[in-house]
């Protein structure tokens, strides 16, 4: 659980992080300046190993000489321990006083961002973080465009800052489902042939299913709900995510997000019956790996949820490795 990758040197790190040996960290981050797809990666996994502990990456700084990387875990550290508090719920779910924790534990966080971006200027995964910090202080729109273009200015492709951004565009951040379309389209775009990126597609279709759906069920229309989950994959549909799909796996090469891209893919092709062939097909890709969140968190437990597609499939079920 909560290791969609293939870096063995990654989960040493992490289980390293999670029993406070830090530096492990750090020296994953100092080897990836060159590669901001596997920089935003390794942040990722070594930030939320380190929940908790963003004291003790505060404290590396003491006598170090590149800050860069330090200030740029902390940073983000702090963001992971702020959305910890806050919960994975709706706002409407969220107490007042774990609202206030919530913001006060966040702005924590922007300083150490803006130092890493001033001090390693070419680096787009401090701006990238910036996405996710500005989501949960509620910027308006315009701050939020102008984090965007330093990010896309610096590396106009990297994937977990798409991510980010089709968050931010969601209705349920205060966007429209339009714009969050219209993110994914410009993604499969410009997504050169071989690049996962293109999955941004499937992960819109799935954030408008659960939205959809969630709205249905609220309202308690339930033979609309119904109707809606059978009929939702139109010929157009199917088509624009196959054309999606062919352009990352038909030319695709190695990429730190490829089973993020797998499992988005194989999530929403198993809603079709029809298109059950590509789901198995990429979900046979990702072993016993398996993100916490999206996509399999949209419709319970993330490990119960991969297990019950897997079954369906008739895929047997991955070994689940040493303890």
């Amino acid at each position: 659980m909560g290791r969609p990758w293939n870096d063995i040197a990654l989960d040493a790190a992490v289980e390293a992080v999670e029993e406070g040996y830090l530096n492990a960290g750090l020296v994953l981050l100092g080897e990836t300046h060159r590669d901001p797809e596997l920089r935003s990666l390794r942040l990722d996994a070594l930030s939320r190993a380190a929940v908790g502990r963003s004291q003790g990456v505060a404290d590396l700084l003491a006598g170090s000489r590149d800050r860069a990387d330090i200030l740029l875990w902390l940073g983000r550290t702090v963001i992971d321990e702020a959305w910890v508090i806050r919960g994975a719920g709706f706002s409407g779910e969220t107490g007042e006083d774990r609202f206030k924790m919530f913001f006060a534990t966040l702005s924590g966080a922007h300083e150490p961002l803006m130092e890493a971006a001033r001090l390693r200027p070419y680096d787009p995964v401090p701006w990238e973080s910036m996405i996710w910090f500005a989501l949960g202080m509620q910027f308006d729109r315009t701050e939020e465009d102008e984090i965007w273009e330093e990010t896309v200015s610096r590396s106009a492709t990297l994937f977990s800052a798409h991510w980010a951004r089709l968050q931010a565009l969601s209705e349920k951040w205060g966007g429209s489902h339009e714009e969050m379309f219209s993110h994914a389209r410009e993604a499969v775009a410009l997504a050169a042939p071989g690049n996962p990126l293109t999955s941004m597609l499937a992960l819109a279709h799935l954030e408008y299913l659960r939205a959809e759906e969630r709205r249905l069920v609220v309202e308690n229309k339930m033979v609309a709900y119904m109707k809606f989950s059978m009929r939702y994959f139109s010929e157009r549909v199917v088509g624009e995510l196959k054309e999606a799909e062919r352009r990352w796996t038909a030319h695709a090469t190695a990429h730190p997000r490829d089973l993020e891209a797998h499992h988005l893919f194989g999530a929403v092709f198993i809603r079709e019956a029809s298109t059950h062939d590509l789901a198995a097909r990429h979900l046979r890709q990702v072993g016993n790996r398996v993100g916490r969140g999206a996509p399999w968190s949209y419709l319970g437990d993330p490990a119960q949820e991969f297990a019950a597609a897997l079954r369906r499939l008739r895929i047997p079920l991955p070994h689940p490795g040493p303890d």
